[in-house]
């Protein structure tokens, strides 16, 4: 056996420690159980990914750049010019 040390915010470390002991296990317990995942998945035993923009790829403003390229492939759209104030 071998020891590993890291460091956490303190918040993290009790919100953790809370949540492993309502399933009735400790924190060596837990991280052991991710480490022999993370070996047997060859790899991290879940998604990483970047949060999703809401602003950006919701499903209401995907709906409204489909239906505003629609208009300007049927002729229907405005053209502006960009003025600079400089």
């Amino acid at each position: 056996m071998t020891t590993i040390s890291a460091k956490i915010d303190n918040n993290d470390k009790t919100t953790f420690e809370t949540i492993c002991n309502s399933m009735g296990i400790n924190i060596s317990s837990a991280i052991n159980a991710f480490v022999k995942a993370t070996i047997r998945e060859n790899g991290m035993p879940f998604a990483l990914k970047s949060a999703e923009d809401p602003y950006i790829y919701s499903k209401e403003n995907m709906k409204y750049l489909k239906e505003s390229i629609m208009q300007i492939e049927q002729g229907k759209g405005q053209i502006h010019e960009l003025k600079d104030n400089l």
